[in-house]
């Protein structure tokens, strides 16, 4: 194949879209968030995983922008945002997200989110029901305890703030694919770029703050908090992927009085990066059906 029909980076998707980025003050931080779409449509929020960025939305942002007026934040922490000094847990993330769409005047929202930024959209339906439109959860999380295999991801994370080399950063983000070979060079330079901040690996520990056990199950959503959202949702299913993330998507979906599952093949945690075609003609397809 001709590479220049395959090459892939955050600037070929958004080369011919009209958008803007910009920083806003939200809640006492410098939040760094991108616009794109008419002012006027309605808005859809798009919330990365954790210790990410809105570029993980790269792929999205042209479809979902020609329906409505699209924005994607780095959360309190991660990305360009500023990085208090304290632990991040789930409500502290709702409070700063409500935060940036009262900057910004948006009074109700759709959600897309990715992972940490899935169970953010959950928590924010609970504690802001009136601001929630539909939610698209890929990688949802926020039910289950922490899984086995959690030990080796927080090492990885921890290991590449400590020592921000190209090759520390890409392991970082291979974890986050089906393909490994999906991962592009753009994502990867702007990951470590963030992860050689300074005072990272003081960070870093505040990031993964939900990665404890402890702290996993204060934030977890209960069985009657899940059957208590009532945004219509749509659960990506990476049927490829046996994870915990595929394991919640099935389990809660059983639990939201108004859900239903898509299966994404050849996936893993960034469906809506590795398959943006098929990710993005679902989400509209769900986002723009009718309440009748």
């Amino acid at each position: 194949m001709d590479k220049s029909l395959s090459y892939r980076s955050v600037w070929s998707h958004l080369m011919t879209v009209p958008f803007k980025q910009a920083y806003v003050s939200a809640g006492g931080l410098r939040t760094r968030y991108v616009e794109a779409g008419d002012p006027g449509s309605p808005a859809l929020v798009l919330l990365h995983g954790t210790g990410g960025h809105w570029e993980a939305f790269c792929a999205n942002i042209e479809a979902l922008s020609q329906h409505f007026r699209v924005i994607a934040l780095d959360m309190m922490g991660c990305g360009f945002t500023d990085k208090p000094d304290k632990p991040y847990e789930i409500q502290d993330y709702v409070e700063h997200v409500a935060a940036v769409l009262d900057e910004l005047g948006v009074r109700v929202s759709h959600f897309i989110g990715v992972s940490l930024g899935a169970w953010v959209c959950a928590r924010f339906a609970l504690v802001h029901p009136r601001r929630t439109g539909k939610l698209v959860l890929v990688a949802p999380t926020g039910y289950f305890p922490l899984s086995p295999g959690v030990k080796e991801s927080v090492e990885a994370r921890r290991t590449s703030a400590e020592s921000p080399t190209w090759d520390n950063t890409a392991a970082v983000l291979r974890r986050l694919y089906h393909d490994p070979a999906s991962v592009i060079d753009d994502i990867v330079a702007v990951r470590q770029r963030i992860y050689s901040l300074p005072g990272m690996t003081a960070i870093m520990p505040r990031m993964l703050t939900l990665f404890d056990a402890d702290a996993r199950a204060r934030n977890n959503l209960s069985d009657s908090e899940w059957r208590s959202i009532g945004s219509p949702v749509l659960l990506i299913e990476h049927v490829d992927t046996d994870d915990v993330y595929l394991r919640t998507a099935r389990k809660v979906v059983g639990l939201l009085p108004d859900a239903r599952l898509c299966p994404i093949r050849k996936t893993s945690h960034w469906s809506q990066f590795e398959a943006p075609a098929e990710f993005n003609a679902a989400a509209l397809e769900f986002l723009l059906e009718r309440d009748d």
